[in-house]
């Protein structure tokens, strides 16, 4: 360690504890995540393998081969639309909420603020 090290040799000991605590935060950090990518293998190669099992898999059995899940596709094969617009018309069917959109005055959509925006009284 003293060719290495910028500290004096009587400091050794305490520089290799704090290599020790650094390498042992290294771990404690990348240890799960490298625990779940190795998890999620051993299931998916599990899967793969009980698919072509006789009598058993899934292709004895008539099923479609395991799939990795579609964030672009629902499980209905309907195309799923991602958008940062508000959550105002939310589950509703498109044909309602054109129809919504249109008894929405312009004025209401556009300024909020001033005459013209639907709040008056008359």
């Amino acid at each position: 360690m003293s060719w290495f090290s910028i500290l004096p040799t009587h400091l050794t000991i305490v520089e290799t504890w704090l290599i020790r605590f650094f390498l042992l935060l290294g771990l404690l950090t990348i240890g799960p995540w490298a625990l779940l990518i190795v998890y999620d293998l051993l299931l998916w190669l599990f899967r793969s393998i009980l698919y072509v099992v006789p009598y058993v898999g899934g292709r004895a059995r008539g099923k479609k081969k395991p799939r990795v899940p579609s964030l672009s596709e629902r499980p209905s094969g309907r195309a799923r639309t991602f958008s940062i617009g508000g959550t105002q018309f939310a589950g509703i069917e498109d044909s309602e909420r054109d129809r919504l959109k249109e008894r929405i005055p312009d004025s209401t959509l556009t300024d909020v603020s001033g005459p013209g925006n639907g709040y008056e009284k008359d």
